[in-house]
């Protein structure tokens, strides 16, 4: 099954990016002015995750793979979160690719099962730099089955992702 959603996921991959790049690109430039006082740099999660639909959590992480937030839901902060090492995730693997700074943009990483919720997930990843120097990185998880959903009741304003991997415009 995880096979059929990655290759799903996949073939959407530049739609699901396009949706969620200018929201990553929003929440980024925000992040850069907090990044180093944790209670704003949550609170400005708390007050983004509702730009992410289909979003199970947002937060950040450092270059080192290090959480420099708490986990933020829609309905909930884990506060527990913060620190934790997420360098085993998926998505750590693209850190050295996404350090590079010449990478700009949302980057989307492989699809995997959430420690949170023991289900399908996708992290959407966005630097957050000053200059040439990334601070780290914003990171939602996409719930897959929300995704889905958000594709049956979405306009057609250009964020859908279509079975075919193309944009629907």
């Amino acid at each position: 099954m995880i096979e059929s959603i990655r290759r799903t996921v996949y073939q959407n991959q530049e739609a699901l990016v396009t949706r969620f790049h200018a929201p990553m690109r929003a929440l980024a430039r925000r992040a850069v002015r907090v990044w180093f006082n944790r209670a704003r740099l949550d609170q400005l999660l708390c007050e983004s995750v509702r730009d992410f639909p289909a979003c199970d959590t947002i937060y950040a992480i450092g270059t080192d793979g290090i959480q420099v937030s708490s986990n933020v839901c829609e309905a909930s902060i884990d506060r527990v979160a913060y620190r934790q090492d997420l360098s085993d995730r998926p998505y750590h693997v693209t850190i050295p690719h996404l350090n590079n700074a010449a990478f700009q943009g949302a980057f989307l990483c492989e699809v995997y099962v959430s420690r949170l919720t023991q289900c399908p997930c996708v992290t959407v990843l966005r630097g957050v730099t000053v200059g040439s120097k990334i601070l780290g990185f914003v990171a939602a998880d996409l719930d897959i089955d929300l995704l889905s959903a958000l594709q049956t009741s979405e306009d057609n304003r250009g964020h859908q992702f279509a079975p075919d991997g193309r944009a629907n415009t």
